[in-house]
């Protein structure tokens, strides 16, 4: 973990003032193509361009919030360790992340309403009992750290794909820049939320981890499919009808489930060997 001497290296930028804001373009890809939850998928593959690059900005947006409520519980907890820390170098690196998350957070606002889409709040009962979940668990335990590693690295997992598809389609480069500032902090944050899952489950006995698995791997399915398969709210905002439809053939898409099975991989197989025996639908064991 970062000692307090070095924390000053971590130069820290304003995100709102490194983008150009004025550059929002919603006449290109904000998704490459290969990374929406359809693509593939014969009926979708023949619907136009246009209707085929305004479900990548609906995608996009439902990842910007749903990193916006990840982002809020993990701030409310950050801000609660930071205060009760006696050790300073560690009070520190939690003030740290708090000041990079909550840049991410604007980042995410702003975009949401210059480019008109605006922020929905809504969530699913799924992720309600997610919610409730981690409202009960105290920020030193073990489940409650494995809890925050899923939640850092899902979406990180997307986000760098969707860098790398810069050379498949004309990204906006907006949404390209919001995506490099934010993969390049969270390589941090990764880094240390799986040191403290490391540490955290080394104090966990083996019997409770064991007999929590169950509910980490329920969290890493609901997670999952909140990440990577939209709801049908956000069909419907593309204008895909029957939206009830759409959504189904996603959730079927075999080339989205092997891209989840693909981002998921690297997760679980850290959790397992942090000593977590868990498991999950959308990554079938090799």
């Amino acid at each position: 973990m970062s000692s307090l001497t070095e924390l000053p290296q971590i130069r820290y930028e304003d995100p709102l003032v490194r983008i150009d804001w004025q550059a929002i373009d919603r006449e290109c890809w904000w998704l490459p193509p290969r990374l929406l939850s359809l693509a593939g998928v014969p009926q979708f593959e023949r619907l136009d361009e246009r209707t085929r690059q305004r479900l990548s900005h609906l995608e996009y947006v439902h990842l910007l919030e749903a990193g916006l409520w990840l982002e809020s519980q993990f701030m409310a907890r950050l801000a609660r360790l930071a205060h009760g820390c006696a050790d300073v170098d560690r009070s520190a690196r939690f003030l740290h992340e708090l000041r990079e998350e909550a840049g991410h957070s604007l980042m995410f606002v702003e975009l949401l309403e210059r480019s008109g889409f605006g922020v929905c709040t809504r969530r699913g009962l799924g992720m309600r009992v997610v919610d409730l979940l981690g409202g009960l668990l105290s920020s030193r335990s073990a489940l409650f750290w494995a809890m925050v590693v899923i939640g850092e690295e899902l979406p990180d997992q997307l986000n760098r794909r969707l860098r790398r598809g810069v050379e498949e389609a004309t990204l906006s480069t907006v949404v390209y820049r919001i995506a490099a500032i934010h993969t390049r902090d969270e390589a941090m944050h990764c880094a240390f939320a799986r040191e403290q899952c490391q540490e955290s489950a080394a104090r966990c006995p083996a019997w409770q981890r064991a007999l929590l698995a169950p509910a980490l791997s329920f969290a890493i399915d609901l997670y999952a499919r909140y990440v990577y398969f939209p709801s049908v709210a956000t069909y419907a905002r593309a204008g895909l009808a029957p939206t009830l439809q759409w959504r189904s053939l996603a959730l079927a898409n075999p080339d989205r489930r092997a891209q989840v099975a693909h981002m998921l991989r690297p997760t679980l197989e850290f959790l397992k060997r942090s000593g977590w025996r868990v498991s999950s639908r959308y990554c079938p064991a090799r």
